[in-house]
């Protein structure tokens, strides 16, 4: 190695081309094989959350502050990084090794910092490498591809290799690099996409993360020399040590043997796990009808299950460098998973069939004896809107969206969510199964939207992901909580989307990659898709059926499937998976959450771009509009901004809006709380977690599954007359984005409650293609206590609208809207969806319109185009003084109450503006409804789950008087007969 002033260059000779690799005077490496280019700009950023800007770059540091050693052949950089008040060093240590050179970072924040990842990035030079270069890296599998000739827009993210052993390019000319790396996921990416002439390697630490002061960042990237041969020879190695080495065809005569037991005696509601000897010959071992294998169990009582056996291969996870890997362990099998629901003894007879006939193995027994454990999750026949466990306790779902883990070590990340969720009184998590790393079924890789792990394409599942989602609700039990399994999302069945989410491209039952449906719309009606999807249903029954742990099958996620299909999948689950898991899927509609396979109903809820500062009364009014179900409903998702991280709003973790969620949810006749979205960059670097205590404590303290609640309308919230009666402005922010919401008709009170909440957001026109997905005409009944202004916001246009605002039927704004390319008309911003071809257009413009004193009739709509959205309608001096700015949402059934008492003026952004909301003393408050007599009332501190103080009451005339301590942010109270 030899430093000349700022240049320091490293020649290595291999079998193949020599390796240059020169760093400038701040480290910044080139690396060129024989002449050819292929790293540029080698270096450390640390990018900011939502990768907006950096929190420091390697290539932006002032020469003059990097301190340089030599020691022998060993050289060391340290260097400042800073960027937006975000300061950290980093050493750079360049060590040869045989035939490369190793790269060495360490990176220590001077304080905690915020960011998407650290980044050891670099670019290749497309006219180097576009059609030409070949890239092949080996992880738990083997992925091969060339670098794109042209640009696919769609999937500029080509290679998304993640963990992997080495990542090696392979030019057209013979001359090769390998990269190892470790501590880091690695990708390729166009960056064509972003109009730069180069596509980009990107080799990221864990995503979504605050760096924490103090604490060093480690990673390293090795380069050596290489040949085309050699990285041929090495990736036929991996693969057979991969997931390629496990049969997935057999040619056996059919043969049942033994069947071995891990336990002969189990306690009840624990699992058994049976391992058969069998012998088949199949094609597919994950196809019933090529061979199956099925046990037929006796319970105690007589009655009879039949349980579907799966195909298991056994792993061992290898944690090195910070990663993780999973190695094979032994052979594949054939497994059944049982749980005996009652005491006594099982008897089981493994069957197993082939295209040959039908064996089955001598049977076994195994006896289960009486236990404490609450058993699986139910709808509670008492009190129908709840959850209860066997045993009758009730079950209140108390947690968080955990729904993947990008990153290299995702069962340590799931290990340490899952612990400290637990132990703050969370019981509740939603997973998603689509192509992360617990998916089972999508395309093999290279694939323009590759998942993780080891993916075998349509009817085939990934067995390495499948390990690992045995680990994670192994982890959930240890911890806890119930798990909901999200099987599908709507980016599945799509093409784009603001986060380029659409990865139909990639779908196994894409007609393009061999699978069933020209169209998505095609998996809702063509057999074969259906009996394929009918085909995974029946591996997750037979591998995580069997546990408790599992709280529902969610079949979709944001995804408006149809009834009849949603009705077909859902009766299949039920007649395969003998212990009957809760069903239910997002979205729903009428006829979908009145199917009666469909245990629960559920939506999910965002801001746009902050426009809500507080979700509480959108909350209550999306639990109302479920209530006609009589089924049990959850807000499964949550967010101040449907775009981006809470963490955006709330920089000092305060978690705000966490914490008004989760009671809004609970106390609106939810049965559970709001499940917040933004995990793994805002709830747990922020640790948040400490605010699931207190509500998981009040929840403990009410019988939900046996108390028929319902929801306490129109609590009274009064201060004392005063005189004279003052009224300030109110503002109505809509409570969704694109959507509809159950109803279009609102009356707006002078305490500032509406009627009718959520309030929609968007308009659509009745010459839409289908304009019963929105609401055309939004009517707000005002009650004015004098004439004033009314304001108007409009945020965005699709396409074309026609903005019609009228006062009691007089039209007093009537203006057909355009939307377009950014500069080319009114709007302020203009984006183009290219799935829609359609151009969507911010205005952000004011329409005031003149009301008249007293009760009339103010109505918006939308009378042709495609649809338009609203920022906000403020109306001036509407809110009396007499009413506090106070939220009350509350239940009751016969003498038994609950109430969540919430001062609007605490909220994400009062907390983000540094506002103090003030103390609420001297309040009454009366809850309608309550019989007569006598009442204990227990006052709750939300923040510490304590109770503050205990009164006596007395309920006359249908009302129970009530005079809450003094509170700033919210308070809770348990009110019983006493």
């Amino acid at each position: 190695m030899l430093l000349h002033g700022s240049l320091i260059a490293l020649t290595t000779l291999a079998a193949g081309a020599p390796v240059v690799v020169r760093f400038d005077e701040r480290g910044v490496a080139e690396v060129r094989a024989g002449e050819r280019l292929f790293l540029t700009s080698l270096g450390v950023a640390l990018t900011a959350p939502g990768w907006e800007g950096t929190r420091g770059d390697q290539r932006s540091v002032v020469p003059t502050a990097v301190a340089r050693q030599q020691e022998g052949e060993v050289s060391t950089l340290q260097l400042p990084l800073a960027a937006e008040g975000a300061r950290s060093r980093l050493r750079q240590t360049i060590r040869p090794v045989a035939g490369g050179v190793r790269l060495e970072y360490e990176l220590v924040p001077e304080a905690d910092i915020a960011v998407e990842n650290v980044l050891l990035g670099a670019t290749l030079p497309v006219e180097e490498h576009a059609g030409k270069t070949r890239f092949v890296a080996a992880g738990e599998s083997v992925l091969r591809g060339t670098c794109p000739a042209e640009l696919r827009a769609e999937a500029y993210r080509f290679a998304d290799v993640g963990v992997a052993d080495w990542l090696a390019l392979v030019a057209a000319d013979g001359s090769a690099v390998r990269l190892g790396a470790e501590g880091l996921s690695l990708a390729l990416q166009d960056n064509r996409r972003f109009d730069a002439p180069a596509f980009a390697l990107q080799a990221t630490t864990a995503h979504s993360r605050t760096l924490k002061a103090g604490e060093p960042v480690r990673f390293a990237l090795t380069i050596t020399a290489t040949t085309p041969a050699a990285i041929d020879q090495d990736a036929a190695r991996a693969a057979q040590a991969g997931l390629a080495g496990i049969p997935l065809t057999a040619r056996e005569p059919l043969r049942a043997g033994t069947v071995t037991l891990d336990r002969a005696t189990v306690p009840q509601f624990e699992r058994v796990e049976l391992t058969p000897d069998l012998a088949a010959t199949f094609d597919n071992p994950f196809d019933p009808e090529d061979v199956a294998v099925d046990a037929e169990v006796t319970l105690p009582n007589r009655k009879r299950w039949v349980v579907p056996g799966f195909y298991y291969a056994p792993f061992r996870l290898e944690t090195d460098g910070g990663r993780e890997r999973l190695r094979l362990a032994g052979p594949a099998c054939w497994k059944v998973r049982l749980t005996p629901t009652l005491p006594g003894t099982y008897r089981v007879v493994v069957k197993v069939r082939d295209r040959t006939g039908t064996a089955q193995c001598p049977p076994v027994t195994f006896r289960a004896t009486p236990a404490k454990a609450k058993g699986f999750i139910r709808v509670s026949a008492a009190s129908p809107t709840y959850f209860c466990h066997d045993d009758g306790s009730p079950y209140i779902a108390i947690g968080e969206n955990l729904c993947w883990a990008n990153g290299p070590m995702p069962l340590a990340l799931y290990r340490e969510w899952l612990q400290r969720l637990g132990a703050a009184g969370g019981n509740w998590a939603r997973l998603w199964l689509a192509f992360n790393e617990k998916g089972l079924e999508w395309m093999p890789a290279p694939t323009e939207k590759p998942g993780t792990g080891t993916y075998l394409g349509l009817g085939r599942y990934a067995l390495d992901n499948a390990w690992r989602l045995d680990e994670i609700v192994r982890l959930a039990g240890a911890s806890g909580v119930r798990l909901m399994f999200c099987i599908g999302t709507f980016g599945e069945l799509a093409t784009g989307g603001y986060f380029n989410e659409g990865s139909w491209v990639s779908n196994p039952y894409n007609a393009a990659n061999g699978g069933p449906c020209r169209e998505p719309e095609e998996l809702w009606t063509n057999p074969t898709a259906r009996k394929l999807y009918q085909r995974r249903l029946r591996y997750l029954v037979a591998r995580w059926g069997y546990s408790p742990q599992v709280f529902a099958w969610e079949f979709w996620n944001e995804q408006n499937a149809p009834a009849a299909w949603v009705g077909e999948m859902a009766a299949y689950l039920k007649r395969h998976d003998v212990h009957r898991h809760l069903v239910s899927t997002t979205y729903g509609d009428d006829a979908v959450w009145k199917l009666p396979d469909i245990d629960f109903t559920m939506t999910h809820r965002y801001g746009d771009n902050g426009n809500v500062a507080d979700f509480a009364d959108d909350i209550a009014g999306d639990a109302r509009a479920h209530r006609h179900y009589q089924k049990p409903y959850l807000l499964a998702e949550f967010g101040i901004d449907w775009r981006t991280s809470d963490l955006k709003y709330d920089p000092e973790g305060k978690g705000q809006n966490l914490h008004d969620g989760l009671w809004a949810g609970l106390l609106s006749g939810s049965a559970g709380t709001a499940m917040l979205w933004y995990w793994d960059n805002y709830v747990h670097p922020k640790n948040l977690y400490p605010l699931f205590t207190p509500v998981a404590k009040f929840a403990a303290r009410v019988d939900w599954a046996r108390t028929r609640f319902r929801p306490l309308e129109d609590i009274q919230v009064q201060r004392a007359a005063e005189a004279p009666e003052r009224f300030t402005p109110l503002e109505i922010v809509p409570g969704t984005g694109w959507g509809k919401t159950p109803r279009n008709d609102y009356v707006v009170g002078r305490d500032g409650r509406i009627q009718g909440a959520p309030v929609a957001g968007t308009v659509g026109s009745p010459n839409r293609h289908t304009p019963a997905e929105l609401h055309t005409r939004l009517t707000f009944h005002l009650d004015m206590p004098a004439e004033g202004e009314c304001v108007i916001t409009l945020q965005t246009v699709s396409g074309k609208a026609h903005l019609q605002i009228a006062v009691d039927d007089a039209l007093q704004v009537d203006e057909p809207l355009d939307a377009g390319p950014e500069g080319e008309g009114p709007w302020k911003r203009s984006r183009y969806l290219e799935q829609w071809k359609v151009w969507q257009s911010d205005y952000e413009r004011d329409y005031r319109v003149r009301v008249p004193a007293g009760k009339h009739r103010l109505t918006i709509a939308n009378a042709d185009g495609d649809w338009l959205s609203l920022r906000s309608i403020r109306l001036p001096a509407y809110r009396s003084s007499r009413y506090p700015d106070v939220a009350a949402l509350g239940l009751h059934a016969g003498r038994t109450a609950v109430l969540w008492l919430h001062h609007r003026q605490c909220n994400w952004r009062t907390v983000l503006e540094g506002r103090e909301p003030e103390t609420l003393a001297d309040l009454r408050v009366s809850l309608p409804g309550l019989p007569a007599g006598r009442y204990r009332v227990e006052w709750w501190d939300t923040y510490t789950g304590e109770v503050l103080r205990t009164d006596s009451a007395t309920a006359a005339r249908g009302a129970l008087p009530l005079q809450p301590p003094p509170f700033a942010r919210d308070v809770a109270a348990v009110v019983m007969p006493g």
